[in-house]
């Protein structure tokens, strides 16, 4: 890609929660949004309806990752879709990411209590 920016929008539930913000080292390039990110958010969740609509086994209940970049003649394009270990530096003070992990454990917490049988379950 000639523009080296790359905008990564993090998802929970197949919800945009917020353009992740990348350390300074990566992402360097022309700007081709700006906040709100109405139109680039819309992508995002097009991609991300379409990825799950074609690989309906995928995990997308929890946080994904859909980074994006911009052609020369201005077309956006996905880099990856990104789950499990993905980055997701947030804006701000980090609460939102603080939020995000905890959603991320709950949602993994109830997926394996789900496969486990209750009475190998300690009370607590």
């Amino acid at each position: 890609m000639a523009n080296k920016k790359e905008y990564k929008i993090v998802f929970f539930n197949c919800e945009p929660r917020y353009v992740s913000v990348v350390p300074s080292s990566y992402g360097k390039g022309k700007a081709f949004s700006s906040m709100p990110h109405t139109d680039l958010l819309k992508f995002a969740e097009s991609a991300l309806r379409s990825f799950s609509a074609a690989c309906p086994s995928a995990l997308v209940g929890s946080m994904v990752r859909v980074d994006i970049f911009q052609t020369k003649s201005g077309k956006l394009v996905i880099n990856e879709l990104e789950s499990l270990e993905a980055d997701h530096h947030c804006p701000a003070n980090g609460v939102q990411k603080a939020l995000i992990d905890d959603e991320i454990r709950q949602y993994y917490e109830r997926i394996i209590k789900g496969t486990i049988h209750p009475k190998h379950l300690k009370k607590t």
